[in-house]
């Protein structure tokens, strides 16, 4: 058991990927905006906080923030020295997101460990009756194959790596992956360890605190180790509540301090989107949506989920537990009408914890007599390339899918090239929702640019004329409201695309008339062209982009092109 350099790819991975998508999205609005205060501001002083100004329909724990800011403080400031003429803090924006990665790494790496443990455990557990046997004189029972601890964890890693979903969400700070994954692995990890009330504890106190969904995964626990007969019910229930009791008295302390307000922000939003029932308003699906629909969507190929048979014939009691605990999990999520992949991402783990299992189980003790043994083996070993692959797709279309981001960059950059100071740029709600961040505004000591986000349109007509820039939807200033001649006072700089298809016509396109593949890399060849950054190219250009966000500049500020103000 620990770690090998194989493991730290799901690190290298992560980064990557961090680094090809740096924006973030709505969702992850207050955690990146909290986080942004908390380095900024201190914990003191929040009057200056962005949740005071948009506080969004639910209040949110300020826990798993404040223990980012505070685990990437000690590094914004090694940044800041070497990186002292920066314009923006958009560097301390991926330090954050890096440090939300490094937490779940980790707790990957610790629930690996603990499935490795549980193996060991059982290996050694049927080695002590099968010699006990022995001494009595019992008959022997054929043991099963082993299954080698290093080949499980390897599966694990790579089956890890290879999930889109989970790697390339790691480091983004949905509420969903800041503390609340790494805590229930950590919780799941100790399952395996054999440690029940720590682990129901854990997972009650990460429901109260973070996420309640995490509660099904606590009930899921709780159950089977009543089942399995590894706690009794008085234990299961004691620590249960003692978990969320502990919980709910921290969350109330602190996100009561920072909201101004008395409040338990995850009860407050189950409330709000359970019992009055708010959360179908984001669309809702039927009750089999996460078994037909997501989980096939976040396993492809769906060899995890098919390898899991086979895993769980052949694994511990501990990981049984583990297993059936995250199904249970999404059988019940799937009572509530709204559904989204997220909200089950703690049964993912577990599930590829299983299946790579049976990976291992297969690759070592497989007998290969019939073509059928070799495709079994092909599929095991293929399986991860091919979701690898997809990832790589995956990540490069949601790479495009932050257009607020992209114009916010290209708006800061034009201002720095044209030393333009002391203005004020207007970004509409949909800028706002698709990658903006306070990390990406330029230091207002020396730039003096104002962004103003106001959302209420009566405040927004009043402020209207006191504008000099504009990022919105508009796709001409003719559109621009609150302005009889707009097209007269304002003048389009530059756009922001998002990704809206794929053109696969595109590799047919670049053959000449009957030429084949061979005749093809043969001219490339010889007109002296770059292969690899030619197909780079060409892959890239198969993804469509289209306009979508504008930025304006105001040249005119006549008042009678000024509607009513």
């Amino acid at each position: 058991m620990g770690w090998s350099y194989l493991d730290y790819g799901i690190i290298l991975i992560i980064s990557i990927y961090l680094k090809k998508a740096p924006y973030t999205k709505v969702e992850e609005s207050f955690t990146i905006q909290a986080i942004h205060d908390i380095l900024n501001y201190g914990i003191l002083d929040i009057s200056h906080y962005d949740h005071l100004q948009f506080p969004g329909a639910v209040p949110r724990s300020f826990i798993g923030p404040l223990i980012i800011a505070t685990l990437t403080k000690p590094f914004t400031f090694v940044s800041t020295f070497f990186s002292s003429n920066s314009s923006t803090q958009f560097e301390w924006q991926m330090l954050a997101r890096a440090t939300i990665g490094l937490t779940n790494w980790l707790a990957f790496m610790f629930l690996k460990s603990c499935g490795e443990y549980a193996l060991e455990s059982q290996r050694l557990e049927e080695q002590e009756k099968e010699s006990k046997n022995k001494e009595e004189g019992k008959a022997v029972a054929s043991r099963r194959p082993d299954v080698n601890l290093i080949s499980m964890g390897s599966w694990f890693t790579i089956n890890t790596m290879c999930q889109f979903h989970l790697i390339f969400y790691s480091s983004r700070p949905l509420p969903n992956f800041v503390l609340t994954l790494p805590l229930t692995n950590v919780a799941l990890g100790w399952v395996l360890l054999g440690k029940y009330k720590q682990s129901i504890f854990l997972l009650a106190f990460t429901a109260i605190i973070f996420r309640l969904e995490v509660a099904a995964l606590c009930g899921g626990v709780a159950l089977l180790s009543i089942f399995y007969k590894k706690l009794n019910w008085f234990n299961a229930v004691k620590f249960g509540l003692m978990g969320g009791v502990i919980g709910m008295g921290l969350s109330l302390s602190i996100d009561s301090y920072f909201w101004r307000n008395w409040c338990i922000p995850e009860v407050d939003a189950f409330i709000f989107n359970v019992v009055r029932g708010k959360s179908v308003e984001w669309g809702t699906e039927s009750p089999a949506g996460y078994f037909t629909h997501y989980l096939r969507t976040m396993f492809v190929p769906p060899t995890i989920l098919l390898l899991s048979l086979v895993g769980f014939a052949n694994a511990p009691e501990n990981l049984r537990v583990v297993s059936l605990a995250g199904f249970f999990h999404i059988l019940v999520l799937s009572f509530q009408p709204h559904k989204e992949w997220r909200f089950i991402i703690y049964s993912i783990p577990p599930i590829i914890l299983l299946g790579s299992t049976a990976a291992a189980y297969i690759w070592e003790n497989l007998t290969v007599r019939k073509v059928f043994h070799i495709l079994v083996i092909a599929v095991v070993g293929i399986s991860p390339l091919l979701s690898l692959l997809f990832s790589i797709v995956f990540v490069h279309v949601s790479s495009m899918n932050y257009p607020g981001g992209q114009a916010l960059t290209n708006f800061n950059e034009m201002i720095i090239a044209n030393n333009v100071t002391n203005v004020t740029v207007h970004m509409d709600v949909p800028v706002c929702m698709t990658g903006v961040t306070r990390f990406g505004e330029l230091d207002f000591d020396k730039y003096g640019v104002i962004y103003d986000k106001t959302e209420d349109l009566d405040k927004l007509k009043q402020k209207w004329d006191t504008f000099d820039y504009l990022i919105a939807q508009e796709t001409t200033a003719a559109t621009i409201p609150f302005e009889d001649h707009p097209e007269e006072n304002w003048e389009q700089i530059s756009s922001a695309p998002i990704f809206v298809g794929v053109d696969p016509s595109v590799f047919s396109r670049v053959f000449k008339e009957g030429e084949t593949l061979f005749d093809l890399l043969y001219r490339l060849v010889k007109e002296g062209v770059n292969i690899t950054n030619f197909l780079f190219d060409l892959i890239d250009s198969a993804f469509l982009r289209e306009d979508i966000f504008y930025t304006y500049r105001r040249v005119s500020h006549d008042e009678m092109h000024i509607g009513n103000q």
